[in-house]
């Protein structure tokens, strides 16, 4: 292999610790029970729709699927939201995450399939389909590290960056330079603004700014893929979760399935449940311990100089 293979190769199977892994499965079979109940309640309401207003997506096209009927869409939401339990907790959760990966599919085609396509929810299925790869895994498991999974989280994040790169792309493709420069964003205000955006229909010219800096967001966000430093990714990542949460505070507009697959940035296998449980009460008291401590460590001396009275801590 050439250097730049073996660097290429480097970065694509970098190790990932198997901590991670629990944590997403986790909050992916959470997401998926409030994506039911409270994110995209509507698509159970399927059911009662006629056959004949069904237009499959491509993929309903070559796969045999049938049409939607009352049992089909009930039976899937049952068994998708039946199987997200145990992937959830990390028990058989190769089995049940397949099961849930293909349940949730049929779930997005049912959901599609009459007008509405939702781009958000690129990133959280290909998160769903890599998963049931990955092995068996647990909270705050810092010490195992696998190249595989390493792999599979850079196949997610890929996708997260193609969900806003494309879209931009899509944006100039279909409406032109004219999407940044004419008044799409008063449009959408107009529609959908809250009292945290219709304030901005008194100076267009920060809609528009708005519009160009979208774009131009949306074009650089594979930076994040190639940011060496950590705490650089993790200050990129953090803006993209701001990004976002300022998008729903101005026009309501949510990407929580988007928010749940770019989740795999982060070091979540950090995180251990029952120690924050366990910690939760005393946590207080041990901030309040560590202030004292740090207040009263002495300033360094040398024997040049004298000693100083501590600083106190800022």
């Amino acid at each position: 292999m050439t250097p730049l293979t073996t660097r290429a190769a480097g970065w694509f199977f970098q190790p990932v610790a198997l901590g991670r892994v629990a944590a997403m499965r986790f909050l992916a079979g959470a997401f998926i029970w409030v994506d039911w109940w409270w994110y995209m309640p509507w698509i159970l309401g399927h059911r009662h729709v006629p056959g004949e207003l069904y237009q499959p997506l491509f993929i309903g096209r070559v796969l045999p699927i049938p049409v939607p009927n009352y049992w089909i869409v009930v039976g899937t939401l049952v068994v998708l939201l039946a199987a997200a339990i145990p992937m959830m907790f990390n028990r058989a959760p190769r089995l049940f995450g397949w099961i849930v990966a293909v349940a949730y599919l049929e779930w997005m085609i049912i959901a599609m399939s009459y007008g509405k396509v939702d781009h958000g929810k690129f990133g959280f299925l290909i998160l769903l389909f890599l998963l049931p790869t990955m092995p068996k895994a647990r909270w705050g498991d810092r010490r195992n590290l696998s190249e595989h999974v390493g792999w599979g989280f850079n196949l997610v994040q890929i996708g997260v960056v193609c969900t806003y790169f494309f879209a931009a792309w899509a944006k100039i493709r279909y409406g032109g330079w004219e999407w940044v420069n004419s008044a799409t964003m008063t449009w959408a205000i107009l529609r959908r603004g809250t009292e945290f955006s219709t304030w901005l229909l008194d100076y267009p010219w920060l809609l528009r700014l708005s519009q160009w800096g979208m774009v131009g967001f949306e074009l650089l966000s594979p930076v994040v893929m190639f940011a060496a430093a950590k705490r650089l990714r993790y200050g990129i990542v953090a803006f993209f979760y701001l990004f976002h949460l300022t998008v729903f505070l101005a026009v309501e507009i949510s990407f929580l399935p988007h928010m749940v697959a770019m989740a795999c940035f982060l070091p979540l296998e950090r995180i251990r449940p029952r120690e924050l449980i366990r910690n939760a009460p005393g946590l207080p008291g041990r901030i309040r311990r560590k202030l004292k401590a740090r207040k009263a460590i002495p300033a360094q001396t040398t024997p040049d100089t004298t000693a100083r009275e501590p600083e106190p801590a800022s």
